[in-house]
């Protein structure tokens, strides 16, 4: 089973290969995935693990497209983000580039909100839970 914890820093999840812009010691890919992509064949991974990372992602299209190509059919993607219902917390950090909120996952599935335009590829919302200061939401291929 191949695993991906996107933007890991210091806090690999167990089982999981970490990838990560800085070469942490946990760290098994240095990449910048916002910039240059996933090193991985199409279809390849079970689960992407995207924890406090997609809120720094400059080209927020570019990458889900990016995980959506990597993941097998049935594979899913857990993301955390904070979001702007929660107080300051989304814009207290100043190296974040977007902000989400509840309806802000929407746009990766096969909801009416959907511009095709965009290319991304379809996902099924199949959870998602509200926390005091994020959300979390595991999407399906």
């Amino acid at each position: 089973m191949k695993r991906l914890d996107l933007g890991c820093g210091p806090n690999k999840k167990e089982g999981y290969t970490g990838i990560d812009v800085y070469p942490y010691p946990c760290v098994d890919v240095v990449r910048d995935v916002d910039g240059h992509g996933l090193p991985f064949d199409d279809d390849s991974v079970d689960e992407v693990r995207a924890c406090h990372f997609l809120e720094h992602c400059h080209d927020l299209m570019f990458v889900m497209n990016e995980i959506c190509r990597v993941l097998k059919p049935g594979g899913r993607l857990e993301a955390v983000v904070p979001v702007v219902e929660a107080g300051t917390g989304a814009f207290r950090d100043p190296t974040h580039v977007r902000y989400f909120n509840k309806d802000s996952f929407l746009y990766f599935t096969d909801h009416p909100w959907v511009y095709p335009a965009l290319g991304v590829r379809p996902l099924r919302l199949i959870e998602q839970k509200m926390g005091p200061d994020d959300m979390t939401v595991v999407l399906e291929k």
